[in-house]
């Protein structure tokens, strides 16, 4: 058996962050640094060939990660001020988003980052934009829309209260998704102005949200009396959403992904990796990892697709499931890898968890 991951997770106890900057080296640096001592001076160390286990806990100035040669991972498993959720990017912008309302954000391809201020102190689960000037970000009962590139975050005002929202999409501009718990699904098409609430007749928790265009939209989630999978679809832009047959699933759909329309991904509760050519109607499986909760993933192309998950899961295959490699190659662990995102065939940046251990609150990794 192959060893074996955006989105159901336990709530991180919020913690104080130091307001001093720390820098990565890279080479990898020593712990927290206490605030009111300067730094030792850095000693030599071989390249690292994967990430770091130990660092500095990020302030809210600068965060500098190296400039890696491709195939090689650099970053960390922890100390980052909370567990990152969610990442996305577009050309060298990249941020990435988790608990406690943290934002960071690189407009250098992730060599640096600056953590933005944020209006909403929310679990942020999700990240998604049609461009640099429309990027919205979801997570505990805050929607938050950027303008400038994701430098500052203004609170939108969906109409509803008390649901913890999970995933944000779109088709373009003038049409964005937000789904999440209560059965909730909102929709916007004046830059989140003014939410349209959906109706789901769904009692539940959405998961994702994700579509091949305006006119195909699928929503995976569970409901809340048996735990019971579902997952939805409008043909029709949106607003009258119809039940698909889940009798082909293990468990819940965590992500749902595409190729194209007729190459439709999905990962489950339960560890498996599905796959559907009739738009959803039906799954096949083409990986399972042991049971461990797989929480997202990045679609290359067709049969080419990364997946993560608990346990630091980190799978990839090019050839539609056949065959599942661990590129990443860290030791299996309680911790979990939440988000990923990436540009081509091989760069990729991940997100989650620390390793548990004392004081290491969240990872980020890069690999070009």
């Amino acid at each position: 058996m192959v060893r074996p991951i955006t989105r159901l997770l336990s709530f991180a106890p919020l913690r104080a962050f130091s307001f001093a900057c720390f820098t990565l080296a890279a080479a990898g640096c020593g712990g927290q640094q206490q605030a009111n001592k300067p730094p030792p001076a850095p000693t030599a160390k071989p390249e690292a060939e994967e990430p770091e286990d130990n660092g500095p806990a990020l302030g809210p100035v600068t965060l500098t990660l190296p400039d890696p040669p491709a195939g090689k991972w650099v970053g960390q498993r922890g100390n980052y001020v909370d567990t990152l959720s969610g990442v996305w990017g577009l050309d060298n912008l990249v941020i990435a988003v988790g608990g406690a309302g943290t934002i960071l954000r690189s407009e250098d391809g992730g060599k640096t980052w600056t953590r933005q201020a944020s209006p909403k102190d929310a679990w942020l689960r999700s990240i998604w934009g049609s461009g640099p000037d429309d990027i919205y970000v979801v997570g505990g009962n805050a929607i938050m829309h950027s303008t400038d590139g994701g430098i500052t975050w203004v609170p939108q005002n969906p109409g509803v209260s008390g649901t913890f929202f999970m995933s944000v999409w779109g088709s373009g501009r003038e049409d964005v998704y937000v789904v999440g718990g209560d059965g909730t699904i909102l929709n916007t098409t004046d830059g989140g102005k003014t939410w349209k609430q959906d109706k789901s007749d769904i009692k539940g928790t959405f998961y994702d949200v994700w579509g091949s265009g305006s006119d195909d939209i699928y929503i995976v989630g569970q409901a809340s009396r048996d735990g019971a999978p579902v997952v939805l679809q409008s043909k029709i832009g949106g607003h009258l959403w119809s039940k698909l047959p889940v009798d082909t699933l293990d468990a819940p759909l965590r992500q749902i992904d595409g190729a194209s329309i007729d190459y439709i991904y999905g990962v489950s509760a339960k560890g498996t990796v599905y796959m559907s050519n009739d738009r959803a109607a039906t799954w096949q499986s083409i990986g399972a990892f042991d049971g461990v909760e797989l929480l997202g993933m990045r679609v290359v192309g067709k049969g080419d697709l990364y997946v993560i998950g608990r346990d630091q899961t980190f799978q990839h295959t090019k050839d539609g499931g056949k065959t599942w490699d661990d590129e990443l190659k860290w030791p299996p662990g309680a911790a979990a890898l939440q988000g990923i995102w990436g540009k081509g065939p091989t760069e990729l940046f991940l997100v989650g968890e620390g390793t548990l251990e004392a004081g290491q609150k969240g990872s980020l990794v890069h690999r070009k």
